[in-house]
């Protein structure tokens, strides 16, 4: 019997799955428990299908709704992490222990803050220009990271050198291991609105119009460099999030924004 190459069948994979929206999400990391950063959580619904994002929550007030989608300008406020939970992978948080890797929660939620930035600067036609600050016509975008595990390099390491003891049939078995060692990222934002009255400073009040919440695991790939850089997968990631979700702001009513991938053919 003849069996197909893994490389064939990984591509095979890829090509796949922007069209199978099911077989996708089955192979996505599962979504993260929302945290107090997202409003209303009860209300918040899966909007996968619609805008590429495992949860959301769009506002029923018809008002402040208004007050978001008429604002032409965005202010991306600093990423917070007051929302972060503790690693939950157990190799990343032995290699974190034994001082073997190092935490970059800061590194990366300023990357994450860029990313975003650069999405819109690099948009061929923004709905929204950017701005240093926040105004009675400007919305407000709040990222919280609220999980981050990084890659276990050094798991990677030792799976793909087994990969080279084994018979080419049994080395396929070693990717189980990538359940211990990939890492995963989650966040949450919200846009707000300005809305008319005084609020304590210069900025107007603002009251949240959308909120969204993602969780991504390292993407399934026969080989690619970021499995051996702790936080490389989370920047690839991060990336994704910020292209996703600016294309989503202009999206035309009822348009649907496509989810990434969870099948990456790039070694880099």
């Amino acid at each position: 019997m003849r069996f197909l190459h893994p490389f064939i069948l990984l591509a095979a994979i890829s090509l796949v799955l922007p069209a199978c929206g099911t077989a996708n999400r089955l192979l996505k990391a599962r979504p993260a428990k929302l945290t107090p950063f997202f409003e209303q959580p009860e209300l918040a619904r899966d909007g996968r299908r619609q805008f590429g994002f495992q949860k959301v929550w769009t506002t029923p007030d018809r008002q402040v709704e208004k007050a978001g989608l008429t604002k032409k300008k965005l202010h991306i406020a600093p990423v917070t992490l007051a929302y972060l939970r503790p690693v939950s992978k157990g190799l990343a948080r032995r290699d974190i222990a034994i001082g073997g890797l190092k935490r970059h929660e800061r590194g990366v939620a300023a990357r994450l803050h860029k990313e975003f930035t650069r999405a819109f600067q690099q948009s061929p036609a923004p709905y929204y220009q950017l701005t240093d600050r926040p105004g009675k016509d400007t919305v407000v975008l709040q990222l919280a990271l609220t999980e981050l595990s990084p890659t276990s390099a050094k798991g990677n390491a030792l799976t793909t050198a087994v990969k080279f003891v084994l018979t080419p049939l049994l080395a396929p078995l070693t990717s189980l291991g990538g359940f211990f060692t990939k890492g995963n990222i989650a966040i949450e934002g919200k846009m707000l609105a300005p809305m008319p009255g005084k609020a304590s400073g210069k900025s107007p009040p603002y009251r949240p119009f959308f909120q969204f919440a993602d969780k991504e695991a390292d993407k399934l790939t026969l080989f690619s460099f970021r499995d051996y850089q702790s936080y490389a997968h989370a920047a690839d990631t991060m990336e994704d999030w910020a292209v996703h979700f600016e294309e989503m702001t202009r999206a035309r009513k009822g348009e649907k924004v496509r989810d990434s991938t969870s099948v990456t053919l790039m070694p880099y």
